[in-house]
């Protein structure tokens, strides 16, 4: 899970835990648990049946709703894991760190590339905002390099309020109270300055400046989407394209809404103090009460202490993580799972010998885990580097494993991101492939179109295979001034490179 897992929480400064030490500072790990697979999504709880199917036909609802009003802009992610506690008491002990305690979460998700995972208390309706929220920002992920702040907090606000109306129709941009309470006593910021709020501002990352942020943001997007009768809501789309242009927030703003910033924070102001907010009725294709059919099977001692585990891991509790791990292999000496996690572990804390035991200790005692044989291959490839980072062709069995456990992760998880672009950077060095070199990154690409950094690979197998042309018409977009900074100078350097007639 190295470089795979990320918050979406951004305010949560993450520290280190105190170990668990033993098996009984783990009162969960002694109830029931099971799992329960819907079509979308792999609930595990040791709560109440009835509970976790209400919970995944909303979840299973959300999804539906969002993937026939987005049709095509729909973008694949891997398997979504609930984490489903009874109680929010019961779930402190799995919560992320801030200043060495528990945060004050009511609800979490977090979003890697391997694997989504939702972590939330069966009891309080009121978590689900939460996980809709941060859902959003994982459906909506193709816009995210160009979108500003202001827009993905906006619409992932206006969508955390979903809920159905029929069998076909559902309703999100309900009022939120909390804002509107916040944005009676508290001034606005200056349009302009919240246009201009990124990743790294403070107003992003500093707790006192959030609330003004979020809430304003919903605001402008609620009215830009439902103020005046929707009149607004299409520009959308046209802000959106001068944005993947390179436009300025500012300027593509302006230019689609036609008008100045002053005057929109006029109606803004006005459409706050008329405090009428009507929400959007949607109306989708799919059925949005039917059924939804549910598998249900208990789950072994050492998979309990294994899922509990791996939420400690993505949370960035290693200690308490590995005492999970330890415990699942005591309990079951012979099963990979322990190995695996333990292996995962070791990858998270850059200990590359370790993992690449664990890893290899779990594969072979049967693993069916794509991110095992992902991880064990990229630490592999990884070992054979000349100097760090730098790698040159590899000779026979070194080079068949790797490739090897590369499409035996695929195979287990066709639509794994980040296994198609280190088997295309990969064969992309070993020269034998380049047109599956090409292929595996361009669906890289298409399965996680905010990383950026996978577009210079598919340049520099595009400029061996195809020629400098192909090459410079997939840079060009990284010029863009909302691209990373870091991601642009290599673009610039490449197609600077290009123009000399020189490879790298």
């Amino acid at each position: 899970m190295r470089a795979l897992t990320r918050f979406s929480l951004a305010l949560l400064a993450l520290a280190a835990a105190n170990v668990f030490g033993q098996a009984d500072s783990h009162p969960l790990a002694q109830r029931r648990w099971f799992e329960a697979r819907t079509a979308h999504f792999h609930t595990y709880s040791c709560g109440s049946t009835q509970e976790v199917a209400r919970l995944t036909a909303r979840l299973e609802q959300f999804r539906d709703a969002y993937s026939s009003l987005a049709g095509a802009e729909a973008v694949a992610s891997p398997p979504i894991v609930v984490m489903a506690y009874p109680d929010h008491a019961s779930m402190k002990a799995y919560i992320p760190l801030y200043q060495g305690k528990p945060a004050s979460l009511e609800a979490f998700f977090i979003r890697g590339s391997d694997e989504n995972t939702i972590v939330l208390p069966l009891s309080g309706a009121a978590s689900l905002e939460t996980i809709f929220h941060e859902y959003t920002h994982l459906l909506m992920r193709h816009n995210d390099a160009f979108w500003p702040i202001w827009l993905k907090e906006g619409m992932a606000e206006i969508y955390g309020t979903f809920e159905v109306t029929g069998a076909h129709g559902a309703r999100i941009g309900n009022p939120l109270a909390h804002h509107l309470r916040l944005l009676a006593r508290e001034p606005m910021m200056p349009l302009k300055h919240l246009l201009e709020v990124k990743h790294d501002s403070p107003e992003y990352n500093e707790r006192e400046h959030q609330g003004i942020l979020y809430a304003q943001s919903w605001l402008l997007t609620h009215y830009l989407m439902l103020g005046n009768n929707g009149s607004r809501r299409t520009g959308f789309g046209q802000f959106t394209g001068l944005l993947r242009q390179g436009q300025s927030s500012e300027r593509a703003f302006t230019n689609t809404f036609r008008t100045t910033l002053s005057g929109m924070e006029r109606e803004l102001r006005g459409y706050l103090g008329r405090e009428r907010f009507e929400p959007l009725a949607l109306r989708v294709g799919a059925d949005l009460t039917a059924p939804r059919p549910m598998a249900t099977r208990g789950l072994l001692p050492v998979e309990v202490w294994f899922r509990l585990g791996d939420q400690l891991l993505r949370v960035h509790r290693f200690e308490n993580a590995e005492a999970c791990f330890l415990q699942a292999r005591k309990l079951s000496p012979s099963s990979p799972l322990p190995c695996e996690g333990l292996g995962l572990l070791a990858a998270e804390r850059d200990q590359s010998t370790q993992a690449l035991h664990w890893l290899g200790e779990a594969l072979e005692r049967g693993s069916v885990s794509f991110l095992a044989h992902f991880e064990y291959a990229r630490e592999k490839f990884d070992a054979s580097a000349t100097t760090p980072g730098w790698h040159s062709r590899l000779e026979g069995e070194k080079a068949a494993d790797i490739r090897s456990e590369l499409h035996k992760s695929l195979a287990l998880m066709p639509d794994f991101g980040p296994a198609h672009h280190l088997l295309g950077v990969f064969e992309f060095i070993q020269r034998d492939d380049l047109a599956g070199a090409v292929q595996h990154l361009q669906r890289a690409i298409q399965l996680e179109p905010e990383n950026q950094g996978y577009v210079i690979s598919l340049a520099q197998a595009q400029l061996e295979k195809e020629g400098p042309e192909t090459a410079r018409r997939t840079l060009e977009p990284l010029r863009l001034p909302y691209v990373e900074a870091r991601v642009r100078a290599r673009a610039e350097e490449l197609i600077k490179e290009m123009g000399t007639g020189t490879k790298r």
